[in-house]
């Protein structure tokens, strides 16, 4: 009893130590009372609480041991049992342990970024926060897969009533732990923050900006997490009435303080004409602002850079500002005066204004007495003694102090640090002085967009364009059942609903345009609809209504239409300037490059854009996001993303197929450009234009878009021999071409002698916003304009830098939208697909040209119309794998059936596990050893010497020691599994043909990257046609997985290759211990199984049969890796195709026969003499009357029903086989097709089937199927093997699916984690990785001069050369 109740009263104290921690966690506003945490604490004596800042963190921890201490100090005092002192003191001593000494370890917080926030310009959404969570919610899960590992939000508010425009920030910040979501993590903060705090957000104008953030240049931690602020919030007095134009002597007390969000990389920083590195203006940053860093991360430096900038109407960080970059210092080393000295300087700043200003005076009449404020504040300063300078520095500091005070507003400090800058940057900038009317958002080597709701007053921007689209369908609160509204498409997010319904895009608007009098009470020029500064811009005017009237004059975009989205910059560099206030957006009079002011949604909204060279109006700029076809929704909220992928490829791929048959979609008109462009290089290669060795095709891409793009690549160059087509990852191009020094390209080939220039360039990104991909489509602009991205739909980042290129299409869609989860399936089948089309019709028409000889023609059109039959049927054999809706198919059954198999095996250690825990926790709880109870109860005791009692005890020591073994092997007989595999963590090696390899092996490590240790797997690829052997064999043990796709080795293009690979498989299964090995599965369309391996899994084709399969006897299609028979029949086969040479008619024969031939006038053969003269020459032939016609008609080039004799020579030297064939072409080729450039199907059904004739020798026969080998190989890369690729998604989906489903089940749904998601939840690697893209945009400028160097290089040689000819004809004539 005396134990029971030390258990109890223990259990008790712990209890209440963890609900201290929960009781503080509330009142620091990190509410915490969950079930979860009721479950924590009363089974595991553990909590779990998000605090939002530090000081919030160390209070939660220390009130645990405060609690506990304070819970042994009473009962000591009151004298409670010994058992409740001793339960109390032990509770005591661990909390001091854990909570004040950190001595045990917390739950592990492991710490690409994105930008996301939205401006709420309706005050109606005040009474609906509801509904703005949700749509926050959703663009961080769009933003997330960006990279995610920590995240935070912003947002402003009023001090109170008799400090309403005092305002201050409350910002939030979670670390995402590995299997949290961080959309969820970071809600559930913010609604804790907002409902704790006793301050008041604003009501019209409300921000929210937000950052998720993955490490790149520094450790992932909650400091680093954004957004980011350098300098404590402080009080400072600033003066009043900038956005009226004007200055006036009133001074308000205000809280100064910025927020910054940065996507990209900070590097460096011009500070007095010098450049520093980031850890010198770090160091630099602690001196001038007498704060210490808050963060080592580049992004909070940004945040004190631009806490020196910005300094309109504050007077003592403007004599700093005068200070730091009026002065030429030649280092930072500069000795920094004491921040009572700039005060002091700020005083008599605030003395001098005073005595300027009047009450309230127009800004523009303050601007021709600058340089006299500047020289009586240098005087001033020089008599106070405060600095020693000399008068020249003197009068610098003050001049730039005095422009500072009146010029550095939020837009003038960005546009600084903009231009002083070097890096990637993606930037937000809100500062609590302007955060009720104004905040900035810039983008240069990192993307940034903004989208505009009229009809619910919202304002969203972000990182990813795709999060722009998270506010669609989202009505103002009350608005919902107003029938006079214009519905708007259904949301994508599950919390919203709406019906469909059609909205008109809105009407051009007519140009205006105002006076170009440059005079300063006229500072506003409409060209095209957009307000412009002109070269002397200045917003200061001298009438505050003429200003309002001007402003609202322009017309104002966007009002009452759908939505817009508007895509920064980011390569030459954009800031735009958000302002929903009255008045003035900037009043700078400072020189801005150029920009232009808009109105938006009613004129509520200004728009002012800075960019660094001239642009359009930005109405064509604008993408609509309501009833656009080409804007893709959101993909729904699903428990199974991945699943859910995987059910939909046969239809996505199906839909691609049609559009494309159609031919009057995108991909169509993308694929003529495309065609266009490798006919024109071609035809410049001919001419000479181009040199013989340049590149005709750049195919280009990162990770399984890479390696889709090498199949393709090479199935090209199969098809066409002098194409020179290349491959390269978009990191080697943008290290070797976009760094200021060039990175050394080991291990590959890629050098500057590859010619790029006028090549055509295929970058395949699903995304649209790979950060390597994005690069280099912006880098190879400055050498080809034939530049084309294979993405998932039409308005992604590269389709937007492509489509600036010119007119014709750009841009190759899947039209499948952003798919969230990181294991990507539907994406990789539908990009092999869309290659696939893109590939056939690329041959169709380089056939169909007269430069077909150049490119090497290896294909025919009956390959093309045999690979169009068997790419249509694919849909079928696809549906058979995946399953259909209602109904699992066959071959999805058996494919199910064996990834539970597998999962059994990774799942045996946890449930071994569990089955100890239970073990040990009877046993011993009740006392009662087994084999020693058993002895007890048989009364051993008294009949057996004592001495072998310990026998018994013996036995059931053993039993412990081997507890887990005997779990195992208990498991395994139950589940009728292997007995002898080893009992450790389990490895599973993936081999197929290296795309397929690769991208299962992604597939399958991503699915388990967030599970258990007790249930993690080793994942590895490699190529049982080359390395698996090598790679893989020394790792197989008892108990590793191998799972092999086999080619069809029915097919005589793929006897070999299926060989190599059953030889690969064999040779793993033999090496055995124990009589054990591994256990392996195989998967492809032969059914037939091999003897070493576990399993088979045939794959259901519905393809004609090739000759091969045709001609040959059944027994041929046994075990070919073990059959001796039919290795041998095949090597007789070869043989004889070997000593079979193509026997063509002699040339004096033909020459004979052509002479024999009578002619017309012309010289020209007709039909009706051709076929006389053939069948006397070639009695043997087997062709009919029909098809001589069809390739006497195949080889009239000038259509005119007659041949010329080099023409009736060529046909008589071809073999039979080629006759037959060609024969065969023409019959499947209709007129109609050949005009539209669409592929005739083969409706055959044996391929080549009527090619053969009853009297056709068996040689010939042979030398048929060998014609077919292309045909067979394009099958096997293009569409076997995706069926094989799907295949393995389908089996392990199905294995992690189960493991998935384990954790929760067994754990009353506590332990869980997301299949869909690794740790980094990086679906997009948008930020350098780990190239950095910060030197494109001069890269692409220096690469342009090199193309005109190269340029006027040729037209100068060829001047030379014309010159040295006229010189050698001149001496010639003399």
């Amino acid at each position: 009893m005396i134990l029971l109740d030390l258990f109890f009263w223990y259990w008790l104290a712990g209890v209440l130590h963890e609900v201290s921690h929960l009781i503080v966690g509330c009142f620091c506003g990190s509410p915490s009372t969950t079930l979860r945490n009721l479950y924590y604490i009363v089974f595991l004596r553990r909590v779990e609480i998000c605090t939002p800042k530090k000081w919030c963190e160390a209070a939660v921890r220390h009130s645990g041991w405060v609690a506990s201490a304070a819970l042994f100090v009473c009962a000591h005092v009151l004298g409670l049992g010994l058992e409740v002192q001793a339960a109390t003191g032990i509770t005591a001593l661990e909390a001091f342990l854990s909570d004040f000494l950190v001595w045990t370890s917390p739950p592990s917080n492991l710490f690409f970024c994105g930008n996301f926030g939205l401006i709420l310009l309706n005050e109606a959404w005040a009474a609906s926060s509801s509904t703005i969570k949700d749509i926050l919610e959703l663009m961080v899960e769009v933003t997330m897969v960006r990279g995610a590992q920590s995240g935070g939000v912003v947002t402003f508010a009023s001090r109170g009533c008799r400090r309403a425009g005092d305002l201050v920030g409350l910002r939030t910040r979670v670390v995402n732990q590995k299997r949290t979501t961080l959309s969820r993590l970071l809600r559930n903060a913010l609604d804790s923050m907002e409902r704790w705090s006793w301050k008041r957000p604003l009501r019209f104008g409300r921000v929210y900006a937000g950052h998720t953030r993955f490490a790149t240049s520094s450790k992932a931690s909650l400091d680093g997490t954004h957004p980011h602020i350098w300098s404590r919030p402080q009080q400072l007095m600033t003066y009043v009435g900038w956005s009226e134009g004007s200055l006036k002597k009133k001074k308000s007390s205000r809280t100064f303080e910025i927020y910054v969000c940065h996507n990209g990389d900070f590097d460096f920083l011009e500070v007095g004409g010098q450049t520093y590195e980031l850890g010198e203006i770090q160091c630099w940053l602690e001196k001038v602002t007498w704060q210490q860093r808050p963060s080592n991360v580049d992004s909070a430096a940004i945040a004190g850079v631009m806490d020196l900038l910005r300094t309109q109407g504050l007077v003592w960080p403007s004599a700093r500002y005068g200070f730091l970059f009026g002065i030429q210092h030649r280092s930072l080393d500069k000795k920094m005066p004491p921040l009572k000295v700039f005060k002091q300087l700020g005083d008599i700043m605030d003395q001098l204004i005073q005595g300027w200003v009047p009450e309230d005076i127009e800004l523009s009449l303050l601007e021709p007495e600058r340089e006299q404020m500047a020289e009586e504040y240098f005087q001033q300063v020089k008599r106070s003694g405060l600095l020693s300078l000399s008068d020249r520095d003197g009068r610098a500091m003050a001049a730039a102090a005095i422009d500072a005070f009146f010029d550095n507003d939020l837009l003038h400090a960005t546009s600084l640090f903009m231009k002083k800058a070097k890096g990637s940057f993606g930037l937000c900038v809100t500062c609590s002085l302007d955060a009720d009317r104004q905040m900035i958002i810039a983008a240069r080597g990192q993307t940034m967009s903004m989208a505009f709701y009229p009809q619910s007053g919202m304002v969203l921007y972000g990182s990813e364009q795709a999060a722009m689209k998270a506010a669609v369908g989202v009505r103002l609160p009350g608005k919902e059942e107003e029938e006079d509204e214009v519905p708007l498409p259904v949301a994508t997010f599950d919390r919203m609903t709406s019906q469909d319904s059609t909205v008109s895009l809105p009407k051009a608007l007519p140009p205006r345009r105002f006076s170009k009098d440059l005079s300063p009470t006229k500072h506003y020029v409409e060209i095209n609809g957009v307000m412009r500064k002109p070269r002397r811009p200045s917003l200061a005017c001298n009438s505050r209504d003429d200003t309002r009237m001007r402003i609202s004059g322009a017309p104002s975009l966007v009002n009452d239409g759908p939505a817009m989205r508007y895509d920064l910059d980011d390569l030459a560099g954009e800031i735009c300037l958000l302002d929903w206030g009255d008045g003035l957006p900037s009043a700078s009079s400072e020189t801005l490059p150029f920009y232009a002011v808009q109105p938006m949604m009613q004129s509520k909204l200004k728009v002012v854009s800075v960019n660094d060279k001239p642009f359009s109006s930005m109405a064509q700029l604008f993408v609509p996001l309501e009833e656009n076809p080409l804007v893709l929704p959101l993909p729904k909220t699903l428990p199974d993303p991945v699943g859910n992928d995987i059910k939909e490829i046969p239809q996505a791929l199906k839909n691609i197929q049609t559009d494309w048959r159609m031919g009057e979609g995108q991909n169509r008109a993308s694929a003529m450009s495309l065609s266009r462009a490798l006919l024109a290089r071609l035809r410049e290669k001919m001419s000479g234009q181009s040199a013989p060795d340049g590149i005709d095709l750049l195919v280009t891409g990162c990770e399984v878009s890479l390696w889709l793009g090498e199949q393709f690549a090479t199935d090209l160059a199969h098809c066409f021999k002098h194409l020179n087509v290349r491959t390269v990852s978009a990191n080697k191009l943008l290290g070797l071409s976009g760094q200021q020094f060039s990175m050394c390209q080991t291990g590959h080939d890629l050098s500057d002698n590859w010619d790029l220039h006028d090549c055509v360039v295929l970058i395949i990104s699903h995304s649209g916003g790979t950060f390597a991909s994005l690069a280099v489509s912006k880098l190879l602009q400055a050498v080809t304009k034939r530049i084309f991205v294979v993405t998932s739909e039409w308005d992604t980042q590269i389709g937007k830098q492509l489509r600036a290129l010119g007119t014709y299409s750009h841009v190759f869609s899947t039209n499948i939208s952003l798919r969230p989860a990181e294991p990507c399936s539907v994406s990789v089948a539908a990009t092999q697909q869309l290659l696939t089309q893109i590939l056939m019709y690329l041959a169709f028409r380089i056939l169909s040209d007269d430069v077909k000889d150049s490119a090497g023609p290896v294909i025919t059109r009956t390959d093309l119309a045999e690979l169009e039959h068997v790419n249509r049927t694919n849909i079928e054999a696809l549906q058979e794998i995946v399953g259909y809706h209602k109904s699992m198919s066959k071959t999805e059954r058996e494919l199910r059936r064996r990834g539970r198999a597998w999962a059994q095996h990774v799942l045996e250690t946890p449930r071994a596990w569990i089955l100890c825990a239970a073990y040990v926790a009877v046993t011993v709880t009740c006392g009662i050893p087994p084999i020693t109870a058993i002895t007890t109860q048989a009364g051993l005791y008294e009949k057996v010497p004592q001495e072998l009692l310990y026998v018994a005890r013996a036995l059931d020591a053993a039993i412990y020691i081997f507890l887990p073994q005997i779990m195992i092997f208990c498991i395994r007989l139950l589940q009728c599994r292997p007995l002898l595999h080893r009992m450790t963590g389990r490895t599973v090696v993936i081999g197929d043909v290296p795309w397929v390899a690769q991208c299962v092996e992604a597939f399958l490590s991503k699915l388990v990257a967030c599970t258990y240790s007790a249930t993690a797997l080793a994942v590895f690829s490699a190529n049982p046609a080359d390395h698996l052997v090598h790679r893989m064999t020394h790792r197989v043990v008892r108990g590793s997985l191998l799972a092999c796709g086999r080619p069809d080795g029915r097919l005589v293009a793929l006897t070999s290759a299926e060989q190599s690979v059953c030889l690969s498989v064999n040779q793993a299964s033999s090496i055995q211990s124990l009589g054990v090995t591994c256990e392996s599965i195989t998967i492809g369309h032969n059914p037939h199984k091999l003897p070493l391996t576990a399993h088979h899994v045939c794959l259901q084709g519905s393809r004609p049969q090739f000759l091969c399969e045709h001609l040959l006897p059944p027994g041929c299609f046994g075990n070919l890796a073990d059959s001796v028979e039919s290795n041998d029949l095949w090597a007789k086969l070869r043989e004889d195709l070997s000593n079979t040479s193509k026997k063509r008619i002699a040339s004096s024969s033909v020459e004979t026969m052509l002479a024999s031939l009578q002619k017309d006038s012309d010289g020209q053969v007709s039909f009706k003499d051709f076929e006389r003269g053939f069948k006397e020459f070639m009695p043997t032939h087997h062709l009919d009357r029909k098809d001589l016609k069809a390739v006497f008609d195949r080889f009239d080039q000038n259509y005119n029903g007659a041949l010329s004799p080099s023409e009736c020579k060529a046909i008589l030297q071809l073999d039979s086989v080629s006759l037959m064939s060609y024969a065969q072409l023409a019959r499947n080729t209709s007129p109609s097709s050949m005009d539209h450039f669409n592929i005739q199907e083969s409706t055959e059904r044996i391929f080549g089937a009527r090619l053969i004739n009853s009297d056709m020798s068996a040689k010939d026969q042979f030398k048929m199927t060998e014609s077919q080998r292309l045909s067979m190989m394009l099958y096997e890369s293009r569409i076997a093997s995706l069926q094989r690729a799907v295949a393995f998604f389908v089996m392990f989906h199905q294995m992690g699916k189960t493991i998935a489903e384990f954790w929760p089940w067994v754990s009353f749904g506590i332990l869980r984690y997301r299949m869909d998601r690794t740790h980094s939840i990086m679906r997009i690697a948008t930020t350098a990785s780990p190239v950095s893209g910060a030197n494109v945009r001069e890269k692409m400028v220096d690469l342009e001069t090199k193309k005109s160097l190269v340029r006027v290089k040729g037209l100068l040689s060829k001047m030379i050369a014309l010159w040295r000819q006229q010189q050698v004809y001149s001496s010639a004539e003399f």
